[in-house]
């Protein structure tokens, strides 16, 4: 099984959560063929060379992969078709940065060789979600038809944190993702959820789609408090001088269910911080100036 992260820009966050992701899948290496970070940020990877194939790309590259409809998260498409080239035959699998592997990944790489195919969790059929937003895509995709295929109230939406093919197919799962992909761009449905659904319904419609969930945690809704406590975890490591392998070792010991994944904060308190914040902004800022 071979891992793809994809990581752009100088966030810092960006790249640590991809090392400690990184690192989760690193424990099982028996298990895991390959991790690879398609980046334009390659420096924020030295620590990592020994153990991750990193993969830079120009920005002439990543405007390629938008396509005619200069859609950012059409690269995440192509980025995963050109892993599954990369190691044609072999299942690969794209996790997003702020994701970790929590247990033991070997029924999932066998599912994957019997050619299952993974998201992240099912997420519902599209039709039936209450958000805004998934209210507008279906909307727009009601009873049309993408790619041959014609928009069912019945399809599922899965969430695109985890990304896992059985890659045994010649790259017809993900071609017809892409297809899905620019053929909604074309057809003026919103951009939010294009790639994801693209991705859901390819996976679907080419293998059986299963949830990883009991194996990759995901916390893109507590990132709050994941991406201090990685930061403080990565820090002390540094600063106590371990080397990457004793790193990966004191990884092994770490507790990772100290922290809630998924944590539900109330919008009016978001609002209410939001709202005191620009009501009593901070004032008398006072700064140093170097002279030396």
């Amino acid at each position: 099984m071979h891992i793809l992260y994809c990581t752009f820009g100088n966030r810092f966050q960006n790249h640590l959560q991809a090392a400690f992701s990184a690192m989760s899948f690193l424990q099982q290496p028996n298990e895991i063929k390959s991790i690879n970070v398609i980046t334009d940020a390659a420096p924020f990877y030295k620590h990592l060379a020994n153990h991750v194939n990193i993969i830079p790309v120009t920005p002439e590259k990543i405007k390629e992969w938008k396509g005619p409809h200069d859609f950012f998260w059409r690269v995440k498409i192509k980025a995963i078709q050109h892993i599954a080239s990369m190691y044609a035959g072999e299942p690969v699998m794209y996790c997003d940065t702020d994701t970790f592997l929590y247990n033991n990944i070997t029924t999932l790489k066998a599912e994957l060789l019997g050619g299952k195919a993974y998201m992240h969790e099912d997420e519902g059929a599209l039709s039936t979600l209450t958000d805004k937003t998934s209210k507008r895509t279906w909307r727009a995709l009601k009873g049309k038809t993408f790619a041959n295929i014609v928009m069912k109230p019945t399809d599922h939406m899965w969430n695109a944190g985890v990304v896992s093919s059985p890659n045994n197919k010649g790259g017809k799962d993900i071609d017809l993702a892409l297809q899905i992909c620019d053929e909604m761009c074309a057809g003026g449905v919103p951009f939010r959820l294009v790639e994801q659904y693209s991705l859901s319904l390819a996976l679907h419609h080419t293998y059986t789609l299963g949830d990883a969930t009991p194996w990759i945690a995901h916390y893109w809704r507590n990132k709050e408090d994941w991406n201090p406590f990685i930061l403080e975890w990565i820090a002390e490591q540094q600063f106590k001088g371990y080397n990457f392998d004793e790193m990966l070792f004191n990884f092994s010991q770490l507790d990772l269910g100290q922290v809630p994944v998924i944590i539900k904060r109330k919008y009016t308190a978001v609002k209410w911080h939001r709202a005191v914040d620009w009501l009593f902004p901070p004032t008398n800022h006072k700064y140093v100036k170097r002279t030396m």
